[in-house]
């Protein structure tokens, strides 16, 4: 019955994420009890006392109380107020708070909502990782909605690039491939839509770099020397020169910004992708 149900309330002055893991933490010992409970409400960025005033008004000593206040002088003042009001409590960062600030011998910066900013940069970076591997090598169907696209020729470091990015800066990224055909410009302009340019970066390496770099990865691809012999305009260096050549053109005709990633670590190339951009300030000095 309803009435044997024991309900629980989380009021926080974020998001009340932090409070909700750890009561799931906890009620999942319970598990095999015969006892019911439930959460009945979240209150979310309460920060004024006459919010906690109103949420008073709506719980009674049925309940359990579960609150993340940072705020000293608030979460002192609902404390106070529930112990009036005989209903049970739990200040769940109080403990941890008290500990640490012993331990580093320093207080805390009391800002609400700080663990749901690094939730979101977290969760940010979790999309953008789906999304970039979702649309490496020219595959998926929604490029236009990525923040960086790479373009350039096999073996440019076009995927580790991607990655990094994704994994470190949150960025969705898409990388195509581009290979000297007349109907790759077209290709090209279907698969970025709309995209604006300025977001389109055109990877480029000295073409003696990149013979060596595809020559090394021929003797993976073709594991006989027949397969290795078709492979030859692949790793050959006048193709590659004409491939370049291609792919300079097509940057300069649209105005796509070009970078040389010719023995560059890949955490040197994606900074500078992301100064071209304008997603951060360039380095100085």
């Amino acid at each position: 019955m309803e009435d044997d149900v024991k309900k629980i309330v989380i009021v926080s002055d974020g998001t009340g994420h932090t409070a909700k893991r750890l009561m799931d933490a906890v009620l999942a010992h319970y598990a095999g009890s015969d006892v019911q409970f439930a959460l009945v409400d979240t209150f979310q960025r309460v920060r004024l006392k006459e919010t906690l005033e109103g949420i008073l008004n709506r719980v009674d000593d049925d309940y359990l109380v579960i609150y993340s206040i940072i705020s000293e002088d608030l979460g002192d003042y609902f404390h106070r107020r529930l112990n009036e009001e005989g209903i049970l409590h739990i200040n769940i960062l109080a403990p941890m708070l008290n500990t640490m600030s012993k331990f580093l011998g320093v207080h805390p910066d009391y800002q609400p909502g700080l663990l749901q900013i690094i939730d979101d940069r977290y969760y940010k970076k979790v999309d953008a990782i789906g999304y970039t591997v979702e649309h490496d090598d020219g595959r998926g169907a929604y490029i236009p909605q990525a923040d960086i696209v790479l373009v350039g020729p096999s073996r440019t470091c076009k995927t580790p690039i991607s990655m990094y990015l994704a994994c470190n800066s949150g960025m969705k990224v898409a990388n195509i491939p581009i290979v000297p055909a007349p109907e790759m410009e077209q290709y090209l302009i279907s698969k970025l839509g709309d995209i604006d340019r300025k977001c389109v970066v055109g990877l480029t390496m000295r073409p003696e770099t990149l013979a060596n770099v595809r020559s090394e990865r021929s003797i993976i691809m073709a594991r006989t020397a027949i397969a290795r012999a078709e492979l030859e305009k692949y790793y050959g260096l006048d193709e590659i020169k004409t491939e370049l050549r291609f792919c300079r053109e097509l940057y300069k005709k649209h105005r796509w910004i070009s970078i040389d990633v010719t023995r560059r670590a890949i955490e040197e190339i994606s900074r500078e992708v992301l100064e071209e951009l304008g997603f951060i300030h360039p380095q100085v000095g």
